[in-house]
C-alpha cells in the first residue's frame, strides 16, 4: 500500500514549521515501528478502509491525522477477535461491522486531543505553586486547583490577589477561611490551615488538585450521548451500536464516574475470590444505558495511549446488559466490564482480556 512511502516520508521531516503535526513525529527516524503497526493493522483491516486510512493517516491535521488513527486501532481490536469491516457510511466516522457470528454492528469512533500535554501542564502548575510560594504573609494556607491553567498562565495576578485576601485575614477584615479567584481561564480556592509561619516557613503549606477526572467526564459524556443520537437518526438506527472514544494521552477517569454515566449507582457492592461485582437493580437515576431509548448501544470502547509507552495503547470496553444485542467480554477480548452470566438484576464484574495493550510496533 501507499502509505508512508519513503519519499513521502523524507519530504515530511524536511517541512518546516510542522513540529506540532503528529505525521512529522510519525515520520521522525524514531517513529519507523509505528509506522509498520499501522501499515500492518490497515492491511489486515483490509478494504473498504485501505483509502480511507491512507487520506487520515497522510493528514498534518492533527484531527483528522488522529480519527484516523482512532479508526485505525479501534478496527484492529475488533478484527483481531475475528471482526470484519463490511462498509463506510458517508457521514460521519461511522463503520459497520460484522461479528463472526454473523450479526452486523455500528461502530462510532470519537477522537479526543487534549489541548496540551501534560508534562507542559505539569510545567504550569510548578510555575504557578513558586509563585505563590513568594506570597508575604504570616497566614499558613493551601490551594485547590479546580480547574487546569492553561500553559501561557501568568500567576502573578493570582498572587497579587492571594496577597491582598491574607492582607485583609491578618487585620482582621476578612471573616472565614475560604477565598477563591476564578475567571475564563483557571479556578481556585484558598484555605486558611489555621497556623501561622514560623522563622522562615513559607505561607503556602500545599497544593492539591488539578482533578482531571471530572473534567475528562465534562467532555466525554456529552460525546457519547451525541453518538448515542445521531445514531437513532441515521439510517443504520436499527443495527446494535459500539461507541469507540480514543484519546491521544491517558483518561484519567475515575471508574465510578463512568459506572454512575452508564449503569446508574449500583445497589450492592461485593468482593470475592474472583474480584469485586457491582449490582444494578432498583431504581437507577439517569444513565445511558438503563435508558429505553438507548438499548440499542451495545457498549463503549475506551481507548487512549501511555506517553511513556509510545508503541502500544490501551483499551478496556464497559458492555451494556440491558441492549437488545448483547456482547460478550471474549468477542472484544480487552479488559471488559460485563455482565455475570444468569445473574438478575444485572450484576456487573472485570473480565481480563487477551490483552489490554494493543502493540503499535
Amino acid at each position: 500500500m501507499a502509505l508512508w512511502s519513503e519519499r513521502t516520508v523524507s519530504e515530511i521531516r524536511r517541512l518546516p514549521g510542522a513540529d506540532h503535526s503528529y505525521l512529522k513525529h510519525l515520520c521522525a527516524d524514531d517513529g519507523e515501528s509505528v509506522r509498520d503497526g499501522l501499515r500492518q493493522m490497515v492491511a489486515r483491516i483490509g478494504e473498504p478502509f485501505t483509502a480511507r486510512a491512507e487520506d487520515l493517516l497522510s493528514s498534518l491535521d492533527n484531527r483528522k491525522f488522529f480519527q484516523g488513527f482512532a479508526e485505525t486501532v479501534s478496527l484492529s481490536l475488533l478484527v483481531r477477535q475475528g471482526w470484519s469491516l463490511r462498509a463506510i457510511q458517508p457521514v460521519g466516522a461511522r463503520l459497520t461491522l460484522v461479528r463472526p457470528d454473523g450479526v452486523a454492528f455500528a461502530l462510532a469512533v470519537s477522537s479526543f486531543l487534549h489541548q496540551t500535554r501534560p508534562g507542559g501542564e505539569a510545567q504550569t502548575i510548578r510555575r504557578m505553586i513558586e509563585a505563590l510560594a513568594r506570597v508575604t504573609a504570616r497566614h499558613r494556607f493551601v490551594v485547590l486547583i479546580r480547574r487546569w491553567p492553561p500553559h501561557d498562565f501568568d500567576p502573578e495576578p493570582v498572587r497579587r490577589a492571594l496577597e491582598s485576601w491574607l492582607a485583609q485575614v491578618g487585620t482582621g477584615q476578612w471573616e472565614g477561611r475560604y477565598a477563591a479567584y476564578e475567571d475564563e481561564r483557571i479556578a481556585l480556592e484558598f484555605c486558611l490551615t489555621g497556623e501561622k509561619t514560623r522563622g522562615r516557613q513559607a505561607p503556602l503549606a500545599f497544593a492539591l488538585g488539578p482533578f482531571v477526572a471530572h473534567r475528562a467526564m465534562e467532555v466525554l459524556e456529552p460525546r457519547v450521548v451525541r453518538e448515542l443520537d445521531r445514531h437513532l437518526a441515521s439510517p443504520e438506527s436499527a443495527l446494535p451500536l459500539l461507541v469507540a472514544a480514543v484519546s491521544d494521552q491517558p483518561w484519567s477517569i475515575n471508574p465510578g464516574y463512568l459506572r454512575d454515566f452508564l449503569y446508574g449507582r449500583a445497589t450492592l457492592t461485593q468482593s470475592g475470590d474472583d474480584g469485586s461485582t457491582w449490582e444494578f437493580g432498583g431504581l437507577p437515576g439517569p444513565c445511558a444505558f438503563r435508558d429505553p431509548l438507548y438499548d440499542g448501544v451495545s457498549g463503549l470502547l475506551l481507548v487512549d495511549r501511555e506517553p511513556t509507552r509510545p508503541l502500544e495503547v490501551r483499551a478496556q470496553a464497559l458492555l451494556n446488559p440491558w441492549a437488545r444485542v448483547g456482547v460478550a467480554p471474549a468477542e472484544v477480548g480487552i479488559r471488559a466490564f460485563g455482565a455475570v452470566p444468569g445473574a438478575a438484576p444485572p450484576t456487573m464484574r472485570w473480565y481480563v482480556g487477551d490483552g489490554e495493550a494493543l502493540p503499535l510496533g
